[in-house]
């Protein structure tokens, strides 16, 4: 015959194992979406130097929390006995500690994606549009053939003015026919 609470107790540590193993592929997979986002990210190159910085070490932190994480439910999904098999008292402690273990795999792995979700979030620092387009290169042709190229300039109503060779040309847009981007003039 067997003892009931012993019988309790491996089932529960057994369905505690078997828990950590679901859970031990969902911090795979989150050990590759960190990594999977380290290598698309290219990064913002107009961000401020601390800010890239910052995001950099963040998904680092986010990495190596997620490698504790996965450690700890390891250790519960598959334990380690280092060559000896446990004693059937020892499934209460084993049980506590295999909990408490799971629960802080867990609780870092949550923090690790919320560790990669702050720094992912430099993607969205905001970036220097300059003045109104100011020094962008545009071509201007005139509706009798006439073209010139350069940098928008602020002009009244009903007119463009396009800075040529540091010299404003001031045209109508009735006499407009097209406006586009320059690579160069």
């Amino acid at each position: 015959m067997s003892d009931p609470e012993v019988d309790a107790g491996t089932s529960r540590l057994a369905a505690l194992r078997v828990s950590a193993r679901g859970w031990h592929g969902v911090q795979l997979a989150v050990i590759g979406f960190i990594g999977l986002c380290g290598v698309l990210q290219g990064g913002r190159p107009d961000n401020p130097m601390w800010l890239q910085v910052f995001a950099g070490v963040l998904a680092l932190v986010a990495l190596a929390l997620a490698c504790v994480a996965t450690f700890l439910v390891a250790l519960v999904a598959w334990p380690l006995y280092g060559g000896r098999e446990p004693a059937v008292s020892d499934d209460a402690r084993e049980l506590e500690r295999d909990g408490r273990r799971l629960k802080q795999g867990l609780v870092l792995t949550f923090a690790a994606l919320a560790v990669l979700s702050l720094g992912t979030a430099s993607g969205w620092w905001p970036q220097d549009e300059g003045a109104g387009g100011a020094g962008e290169l545009v071509a201007v042709e005139a509706t009798n053939g006439q073209r010139w190229c350069g940098s928008l300039e602020d002009a009244g109503p009903g007119r463009v003015s396009i800075s040529v060779d540091g010299s404003p040309v001031v045209v109508s847009l009735q006499d407009v026919a097209a406006v586009g981007p320059a690579d160069g003039c």
